[in-house]
């Protein structure tokens, strides 16, 4: 009796042969790709990992027009470059199934990790689905994998796996074949190639930033006037507001300013109030995206890599999730013994292991698949987490000890100042009992205005009273955390997919600005072509119907087979409608191109090209390089070459750049401050280096390395225990 365990990578794989295993685990390997193997309870299990998708959807033929319906599942290294490497997975878990007879998947528990199973067990394994078992965990510790061994579902969850397969199958359908009719536009309205996209949560994305730009360059500023009152009390100067924020009149205001400083002014009015703060709730993605971009400046994307990292790692549950409840079986005691063991930790651990009871605060959203994130209570050791894995960590940790806590208590002072009849306010507010914030505080921002004590009745001393003028502001740009929010708030895309939406849009040259979002005057043509021409491309109500089906698939209240039937439908009208309007798209989206200008081909990949362009499209797209500059010139133009810089240096802060040794040729990270500051590197001999903006131990930096079609990301501490990342 062999059973095959599919982990969905294989870090994760490790830990699920290290958790099970009764000893120790043999590691072996078939070329390139490792696996586990060891005894439980009288069976051989062996633990086989997949790297995410190793399949993916393709045409069955290739066609360059649209629509296209005729696709299938193929190897992915078939389907899109650069994913060579999968063709060894697939390969090692083809031959380990052979000789296997029970099959259990244990991908992470959501619609992505059961279509990776799946597809896993149904092209890799020619195994029928439905035979094999499955584990379901949220937090890859060595007590959640015994309970998920122990607990082992009979079957897979097919509503999951249908609704995943049903995703991608539309996904595909409206990204290609969108994508292919916009760029058929521009082509038939220039007779160039430039390679556009848009997709079923894309393109209303897109459209609710392009509706925040429009309302920002329609903006027409007010004037108005506000008056305060400087007035003294004990030796401080106070500013007081007058009881009317905004006065659009100026002969008002100066009416205002000039009977109020006849005077007499005392204090007419004095209120004291305290509120209770309950502490915040626990974390979803959602929130965890948005605290962490308001703390650290993470994009949405970047914090769920962090989060994924610590999860694999044990640290943390599983990050994709919409709940903001704990399980009700979770050991807090046990979590928060651990966390004393670290030295931040400890006084605020210890304060709530002495408590009674332990009842963390909830809220009101819930996920069927995971709870809300929580840390694990297993600790890292020195040096294991980069600066960026610290800083969530600390987040979560901090956020988890708060959910004990006592609320704080706020106390707000407002003073009512009468001058003349002329009423200004004078508020404070000063925090009386810390409670949660004694450990959260440092991600929460409240003012602390404190004034002196004030009696009704009692004479104020008026230094000054005047208007100001000011004008009033455009609605503020999206930043990438509200962005999620608001995609979250119109029910369109999945809290996994989100950030990558997102990212999709910069990359297509739709938006740009990292902090406050700003559409292109491309984005902004590409949204107002298809909106005048064909509306539903970018409607939020079409999309949002989607989603919903997808979770009716998911509960068995609706058929995947039809959803999709249903959804190719509409997409054939709308195409139809495209088709007809097809060259007055392409003229308006040439409006914020200039007329004959192309992208480059690495521009356009960039931005989403359509993968299967012929090779006359392909050459002409070379030939337009740059609009259109020919590539021989260009290549005749040599920049000047620089030291390519792939981060800061961990000791002094200077540039870490690639050199050159000069006996040997070898290449090697250094210093930029060298021979002042002596941080070296060695690096990998073969591959195209790409900086990216992670480091890892003790801040060396990560990056990709691009070799024969592969990419994959390293640490260039060479000492690192899990040095390659991908």
């Amino acid at each position: 009796m062999v059973t095959l365990i599919i982990a969905e990578k294989p870090n994760v794989a490790r830990k699920i042969a290290y958790a099970l295993a009764e000893g120790k685990p043999v590691r072996k390997a078939i070329g390139k790709v490792p696996h586990y193997e060891f005894m439980r309870d009288g069976k051989r299990i062996i633990v086989a990992p997949a790297v995410g998708h190793l399949f993916s959807l393709a045409p069955r033929m290739k066609t360059y027009g649209y629509p296209i319906f005729d696709i299938e599942w193929v190897p992915i290294y078939v389907a899109e470059k650069g994913k060579g490497y999968a063709k060894d997975y697939i390969k090692a878990i083809a031959t380990l199934a052979k000789g296997a007879n029970e099959f259990i998947i244990a991908c992470d528990y959501d619609t992505e990790g059961e279509v990776i199973g799946y597809t896993v067990l149904k092209y890799a394994c020619d195994v029928d689905p439905s035979k094999a078992k499955r584990m379901k965990f949220s937090a890859l510790t060595k007590k959640d994998l015994l309970r998920a061994w122990y607990n082992i579902e009979p079957t897979i969850n097919f509503g999951m796996a249908d609704a995943g397969i049903a995703r991608h199958v539309l996904d595909w359908y409206w990204g290609v074949n969108l994508s292919r009719a916009l760029t058929s536009s521009i082509k038939r309205a220039s007779g160039k190639w430039m390679v556009l996209s848009t997709g079923r949560v894309q393109g209303p994305t897109l459209k609710f930033l392009v509706d925040r730009e429009k309302e920002i360059q329609d903006f027409k500023p007010t004037p108005y006037w506000v008056i305060k009152m400087l007035l003294e009390k004990n030796g401080e100067q106070y500013t007081a507001t007058y009881e009317k924020e905004r006065i659009l009149d100026e002969e008002e205001a100066k009416r205002v300013v000039e009977e109020a400083k006849r005077g007499p002014a005392f204090v007419e009015k004095v209120e004291v109030r305290q509120q209770k703060r309950h502490p915040p709730v626990p974390f979803d993605l959602g929130t965890l995206q948005r605290e962490a971009y308001s703390a650290f400046g993470y994009s949405p994307k970047k914090t769920l890599e962090i989060a994924q990292r610590l999860y694999e790692k044990g640290l943390q549950s599983y990050p994709r999730t919409s709940s903001q409840k704990l399980p009700k079986n979770l050991n807090f005691r046990t979590i928060l013994q651990n966390l004393a063991k670290l030295s931040e930790y400890k006084p605020f651990a210890h304060a709530l292991l002495g408590e009674e009871r332990l009842k963390p605060v909830e809220g009101k959203k819930d996920d069927p698949a995971h709870p809300a994130i929580y840390p694990t209570g297993e600790l890292s050791k020195p040096g294991d987490l980069t600066k960026d894995e610290r800083n969530i960590y600390d987040l979560i940790v901090r956020r988890f000890l708060a959910l004990f806590m006592e609320p704080a208590v706020r106390e707000t002072m407002k003073v009512v100042v009468n001058s003349n009849s002329h009423r200004f306010i004078l508020s404070g507010a000063r925090t009386v009992k810390e409670g949660w914030l004694k450990v959260y505080g440092k991600y929460v921002k409240f003012d602390e205005v404190i004034l002196p004590v004030f009696k009704e009745g009692e004479p104020v001393k008026v230094l000054q009273i005047k208007r100001e003028k000011k004008k009033t502001k455009p609605p503020a740009r999206y930043s990438p955390a509200a962005v999620i929010k608001r995609m979250e708030d119109l029910g369109i895309g999945t809290k996994a997919t989100r950030a990558q939406i997102l990212e999709t849009l910069y990359n297509r040259g739709y938006i740009e600005g990292k902090r406050k979002i700003k559409v292109t005057p491309l984005g902004m043509r590409v949204v107002e072509a298809l909106e005048k021409n064909v509306p539903d491309i970018v409607s939020v109500e079409l999309t949002k119907a989607f989603e919903e089906n997808m979770e009716k698939i998911m509960a068995g209240k609706a058929n995947r087979e039809q959803v999709i039937e249903e959804s190719k439908n509409q997409l054939v009208k709308i195409l139809q409608v495209f088709r007809e309007k097809e060259l007055d798209i392409g003229k308006m989206l040439l409006e914020s191109t200039g007329t004959g200008v192309t992208l480059s081909k690495a521009t356009a990949k960039k931005r989403g090209a359509v993968k299967e362009l012929s090779e006359e499209e392909e050459r002409e797209v070379q030939r337009t390089v740059d609009g259109g500059t020919d590539s021989k010139k260009a290549k005749a133009r040599k920049p000047e070459k620089r030291p390519l810089v792939i981060g800061k240096c961990p000791k002094c802060g200077g540039d870490l750049v690639v050199r050159y040794n000069r006996k040997t040729g070898k290449r090697f990270v250094g210093c930029s401050n060298w021979p002042k500051c002596d941080v070296t590197y060695p690096l990998l001999q073969r591959g195209e280096i790409i900086p990216t903006d992670e480091t890892c131990c003790g801040g060396a930096p990560v990056v990709k390395i691009r070799e024969r079609g592969r990419e994959y990301e390293v640490c260039v501490d060479m000492n690192c225990r899990d040095w390659r990342k991908k």
